[in-house]
C-alpha cells in the first residue's frame, strides 16, 4: 500500500530536481553572504561564479519541470548526436536538427488527445506528441538552436487556446 498517490509521487519526481538544486543554490547564497561578512573578497568573488552558475542551472531546471508533461502518449522519441527519431507503429520518422526548418505547438485535438511537435524538415514533416516517451528531451534538444527561448515553449504549452504555435523557424 502506497503512502501517496500515483499522482502526487508523479509531482514530487517532476520537481524533485529544481528542489535538490535549489538547497545548493541558497548554500551558495550562505557561503556568498559569509564570504562578504569576513570581507574576504577573492573567496566571494569565486563563490559569486558559483552562484551564478547554480542560478543558472536552476532556471534551466525549473523551466524544464514547468514544460514537462505528465502523461503517457503513443511512441518513442530517441535523440542521438543532434538526430530525433520518434518510433510509432503509425507515422514515426527521423530528423536532423541541422535540417530543421520551423519547429511548431499543436494545441489543435487530435488522436492522442494532447500537445503535438511538429517539426518541418525540408520535404516534409514530424509530428510528435508532447507526452510521447522521451520527449521531454526535445526541450533540451531545441536548446541548441539560435534564438530559441523556453518562454515561447512555456506559453505555448500553457495555452487555452487551439492553435498552432510557431516555437522557432530558421533565418533565410
Amino acid at each position: 500500500m502506497a503512502i501517496f498517490r500515483p499522482e502526487a509521487m508523479q509531482t514530487l519526481r517532476r520537481w524533485r530536481e529544481p528542489a535538490i538544486i535549489s538547497i545548493l543554490f541558497a548554500f551558495a547564497i550562505w557561503l556568498f553572504w559569509r564570504a562578504i561578512i569576513q570581507s574576504s573578497w577573492i573567496f566571494g568573488t569565486i563563490v559569486l561564479g558559483f552562484v551564478a552558475m547554480v542560478g543558472s542551472i536552476l532556471y534551466v531546471s525549473y523551466m524544464r519541470a514547468r514544460i514537462a508533461s505528465t502523461a503517457n502518449g503513443p511512441g518513442i522519441v530517441e535523440i542521438r548526436e543532434r538526430e530525433i527519431t520518434y518510433f510509432s507503429p503509425e507515422n514515426g520518422g527521423s530528423v536532423d536538427l541541422d535540417n530543421l526548418l520551423r519547429i511548431q505547438l499543436s494545441t489543435l485535438p487530435s488522436n492522442t488527445g494532447d500537445r503535438n511537435w511538429i517539426l518541418w524538415f525540408p520535404g516534409g514533416s514530424l509530428v510528435i506528441p508532447a507526452s510521447a516517451d522521451g520527449a521531454g528531451a526535445l526541450v533540451e534538444t531545441f536548446a541548441a538552436l539560435p534564438k530559441i527561448g523556453y518562454d515561447k515553449i512555456l506559453r505555448a504549452k500553457e495555452a487555452d487556446t487551439q492553435e498552432i504555435f510557431t516555437i522557432w523557424q530558421r533565418d533565410k
